[in-house]
């Protein structure tokens, strides 16, 4: 099976991937009473996901980055410039590729189909225009910009909200449910809906505060909360689902331990979610007892995070034979950059106490950008261009990727990560940690320029014309 999904063209590949991440069906139904193969969509998410990331994610986060650089100072640039940029990078970015993959799969993954394909089709448009309008508008943040970002926030917390009630009743009416990567995909779901309204009224706070003071009160209480919904909550839960079903049927590595991974999922959630209500009644009472309980919530999502993630065992030599750097590799090295993420956010306080200052702006910043860029972005690289076409009867070397995008951006992430912490002592740490960006953003387009003429390809036919009509006929059904 390993050869299979090896060299089978990737629309059979799709095929192969949905049985090999779906446990045994029940007893076969009428022909006619089967779902049919859903049209192949991710893919005009991953394109435009990766478009808004070359604009104004990754590429605008770079131009704000030298701007701190030249000004050797992290205020440099407006707080609404750098959340326009960060919500960019989650709705457009990971959001995109969240929604495209979950409409594409779960469907398979549950054995049930999407209850209106036609909305579903409509939440891309919708959203690329939503974080379009709410980046530029945001950005300002003055007059009627501020209504017009708000605006586009209530959109896009109405277009997660209905990509999340598209997939909660193909879940119901699914036939596959109850594997132990659907607690976890479920779980993603709900935070994020619960990261989007608290998006949503975050944003409302910050455009609106009367004057700097509340804007930077607003910020220090709930900016944290957010990104730990964002991130520990969505994208952790998200990648840690998504993985238990597919790693070992993209990439041949060994079968997770799902006993294990079901025990790590309620401490897991449960270390989100006290996170998440303790550092805001922590920052407002100024108790001492919350910043403990924030503490030990920290610890507890550190210590499950890293199980449930060495539970996926992609370090473990894998099923088929692969190329030096294949996708698995962009999959390793991202688990990585976690164990990094996770390291320092254990370690933040000591490195603040050492420091003898409260808390360190520049070593909270670099856990952020290696659990962002590290973990979840050369994720979502990794599983794309595995499931990205490769060029007809390339065979197993047409799942080699180039060697440049991913030195370049584990190089800038590794600059962006230890220079950032060092400028809390010395500034002339600011110029290497402001060229990071470079690195990553050059990367980006280097990857883009390999996986956007196979994401293009998604859908049309892989044999070439003189192959014969015999072939195309007898493989055109399958390709529908």
């Amino acid at each position: 099976m390993g050869r299979i999904l090896v060299l089978t063209p990737p629309i059979v590949k799709h095929k192969v991937l949905t049985i090999m991440t779906t446990p045994a069906p029940s007893p076969p139904r009428p022909a006619a009473a089967r779902p049919s193969t859903p049209p192949l969509i991710y893919h005009r998410f991953f394109l435009t996901g990766i478009a808004v990331t070359l604009t104004a994610g990754a590429v605008w986060g770079a131009w704000l980055l030298l701007r701190i650089a030249h000004a050797r100072d992290f205020a440099a640039p407006s707080a609404f410039q750098i959340n326009a940029h960060g919500q960019a990078q989650i709705y457009g970015w990971m959001g995109l590729f969240i929604i495209g993959f979950g409409l594409q799969m779960f469907p398979s993954f549950w054995g049930g189909r999407l209850p209106a394909p036609r909305l579903a089709r409509a939440l891309l448009p919708l959203m690329a225009l939503a974080v379009g309008v709410r980046a530029v508008a945001e950005a300002r943040a003055e007059g009627r910009c501020a209504g017009v970002a708000i605006a586009a926030g209530g959109l896009q917390l109405l277009l997660v909200a209905t990509f999340v009630s598209l997939l909660g009743v193909t879940a119901w009416r699914g036939r596959n449910r109850g594997r132990v990567a659907d607690r976890y995909l479920g779980a993603g779901l709900a935070w994020f809906v619960l990261a989007g309204a608290l998006d949503l009224r975050h944003l409302i706070q910050t455009v609106t505060a009367p004057d700097r003071e509340a804007l930077l009160a607003a910020i220090a209480t709930w900016q944290v909360p957010l990104r730990d919904l964002q991130i520990h909550g969505l994208a952790l839960a998200m990648i840690i689902g998504v993985s238990l079903r597919v790693l070992p049927g993209l990439f041949g590595t060994p079968a997770a331990d799902e006993r294990l991974a079901r025990r790590l999922f309620w401490p897991l959630q449960l270390a989100v979610l006290v996170e998440v209500a303790s550092f805001p009644a922590a920052m407002i009472t100024r108790r001492p007892l919350w910043f403990v309980v924030y503490g030990a919530a920290t610890l507890l999502f550190v210590a499950t995070a890293a199980l449930a993630a060495a539970n996926l065992r992609v370090f473990a030599r894998p099923r088929v034979v692969l190329p030096r750097l294949s996708p698995l590799t962009f999959i390793r090295a991202a688990h990585v950059w976690l164990a990094v993420s996770l390291a320092m956010l254990a370690t933040g306080p000591l490195w603040a106490h050492w420091l003898g200052i409260p808390f360190s702006h520049a070593w909270h910043g670099a856990t952020r950008h290696a659990v962002t860029v590290g973990f979840v972005s050369l994720m979502m690289i990794g599983v794309a261009s595995r499931l990205a076409p490769r060029p007809y009867d390339s065979g197993a070397a047409g799942a080699a990727m180039p060697v440049t995008p991913f030195v370049l951006l584990n190089l800038g992430c590794t600059l962006r990560v230890s220079q950032q912490v060092l400028t809390d002592l010395t500034p002339l740490a600011f110029l290497p940690a402001g060229a990071s960006g470079l690195f990553e953003v050059t990367g980006l387009v280097w990857w883009a320029t390999w996986i956007v003429p196979r994401l293009l390809r998604v859908g049309q036919p892989l044999v070439p014309p003189a192959a014969g009509l015999a072939a195309g006929a007898a493989s055109a059904p399958g390709e529908s």
